[in-house]
């Protein structure tokens, strides 16, 4: 039998959100740089799957359009973190090929560069717009006066809508997912992983639990990267022979690694779904 460790409301929401809204705010400073886009994307993502499972604690409208507002940040960072593990990618498998490709390489990765620009722009333009800053205060208030303060929560009420969801879409599986039915896994996945997090303060199983979900999340998420570039790739158009060969190239390499990581999920999986890996 699981004995629950409980936490207070107010406690959980700044300990487990007040970092990620943190990470947000410091993307003004520096927001040219990947490694902050990536902190501010992954703040986002998990800010909003926290205020959506704290439904079950504080009610359908607790947080009012905050994830809404949340997704349009997020929509402006994803523009230019996807071009950024875009770039990080085709650059490991060039280290891997031979001169003629790896110069022809080089135009592709101009490309990937420009691409960033457009969204680079917009996510600087919508830092330094009152409606980010409007996001980021609802945010700060939600954490500072939650509708219950004393309340206490127990992990279960948070963590298992979302292991629930994570089952049902593993179930609903057909022997050979898309591409697209994957992608659906990886969230869910990481939506469970986000909600066991809240609780590493108080409840030591949920690290076990997040960790397990992590190796899970890190497979399927190296099967979606492989996937974007391959479509990336496809769309190359207008290109030189040189550069159509290292397009050609790179496209087996990552259909290769797509291919193989398609069933690489299932081994953590194994590991997430045993009884043992629950906390609650």
């Amino acid at each position: 039998m699981v004995v629950e460790a409980q936490v207070g409301a107010a406690a959980l929401l700044r300990d487990a959100l007040g970092p990620s809204l943190e990470r947000l705010r410091a993307c003004r400073a520096d927001a040219v740089a990947p490694e902050t886009v990536h902190q501010a994307r992954v703040a986002t993502r998990r800010l909003r799957a926290n205020l959506k499972d704290l439904r079950s604690v504080f009610g359908e409208g607790w947080d009012g359009d905050v994830r809404q507002e949340l997704a349009w940040i997020g929509g402006l960072l994803g523009g230019v973190r996807d071009t950024d593990v875009l770039a990080v990618a085709l650059e490991a498998e060039l280290e891997e090929a031979d001169d003629r490709v790896r110069r022809a390489g080089g135009v592709l990765l101009a490309e990937v560069g420009r691409d960033r620009a457009r969204p680079l722009e917009q996510l600087i333009y919508g830092l330094g717009h009152p409606r980010f800053a409007a996001v980021v205060d609802r945010v700060g208030a939600l954490i500072d006066a939650p509708p219950a303060p004393d309340v206490e929560i127990r992990p279960a009420i948070v963590v298992s809508p979302a292991w629930r969801g994570l089952k049902r879409i593993v179930r609903a599986l057909p022997l050979e997912p898309t591409d697209a039915e994957l992608h659906a896994v990886r969230i869910a996945t990481k939506r469970a992983r986000y909600a066991a997090e809240m609780f590493l303060a108080v409840e030591p199983g949920a690290r076990r639990f997040a960790r397990r979900a992590g190796r899970m999340q890190d497979a399927l998420g190296r099967h979606q990267d492989a996937v974007v570039a391959v479509a990336w790739l496809r769309s190359r158009t207008g290109t030189g022979p040189e550069v159509a060969f290292a397009a050609g190239w790179l496209t087996a390499r990552f259909e290769v690694a797509r291919d193989a990581d398609r069933q690489a999920w299932r081994r953590p999986w194994q590991a997430l779904s045993q009884p043992e890996a629950r906390f609650w």
